[in-house]
Parts: C-alpha cells; structure tokens; sequence
C-alpha cells in the first residue's frame, strides 16, 4: 500500500504542478484514499505496468511532436484544407488498460479524439485525414502506439 501512496501522490504533484501545502495535503488524502480502498479485483503488478508503459512514453512523444506540428501549420496556415471526420479503426489489444491507454493517448495527441472505444472498435475523430485510406490511417494512428503498448 505505501508503494501504491507513494506513486500516486507523485502522479498527483505532477498533475498539479504545484508544492502549495493546501494542494500537497489534498493530494496526500485523495492518493492515500485511492491507494487504501480502491483496489483492482485483481492484483496488479505496478513495478511491471510501470515499465510496460514507461517504454511506451518515447513513442507516445514522437506522436505528439508530430500532431503538434502538422496542427501548428493548420492553425498558422487557415487557407490550408483540412478535411475532418470520424473513422473507425481496429485495436488488436486484450487488456482494458492497454486499450484505455491507447485511447486516451489518442485523445491527447493534437488533432485526434478517440470518441467512442467498443470492445476492439475505436471511433477516432480526426482534424485532418491526410488519407482516406483507412489501412493508412490504421498504421498511423492505431498500430504504431499498439506497438509501443505491447513491446515488452
């Protein structure tokens, strides 16, 4: 339980971003709380998902590099075209934090919302689909952050 405290009380001083006292004594209650009542059903092995997805930061990065910039050239550029609109893609994942992560990495990459996740369906909105081949935007979007989340 303290290793539990102890990781979400940093996660929480990250969010924040602050060392105020107020939110420091918040931040101990709620990942004290968290850590002592709200336990999977199953056991989880935090040092193993830890480096699961500690290998799956630098990949998430390259992507969001990458989204930023082709969002920054929409945004100074307003003449460009964009063309938007949702599609559905594949996730070749089992686990269910696999597939959150992957959604909500998704999300948080400029320029795509994950909208809807259904079993292995995710509905993706995309600022600009610079393909309309969805093989295409399968492995940009979809399979190269699958791969990042699976690698072992």
């Amino acid at each position: 339980m303290l290793a539990k405290f102890i990781l979400l009380f940093i996660v929480w001083i990250g969010l924040t971003n602050s060392l105020n006292i107020q939110e420091l004594i918040v931040g101990a209650v709620v990942a004290f709380t968290v850590a002592r009542f709200f336990t999977p059903n199953r056991e989880l092995h935090l040092r193993k998902l830890a480096l699961k997805y500690i290998k799956f930061i630098p990949i998430f990065l390259k992507n969001l590099v990458q989204s930023n910039i082709a969002v920054a050239k929409i945004v100074l550029n307003p003449k460009l075209p964009i063309n938007t609109g949702i599609v559905k893609l594949q996730t070749s994942l089992k686990d269910d934090y696999d597939k959150l992560i992957l959604a909500n990495a998704i999300t948080l990459t400029p320029g795509t919302i994950t909208v809807e996740l259904r079993d292995k369906e995710l509905f993706i909105h995309i600022l600009n689909m610079g393909s309309l081949d969805r093989e295409v935007l399968q492995k940009e979007i979809v399979d190269e952050l699958e791969r990042g989340i699976t690698h072992n």
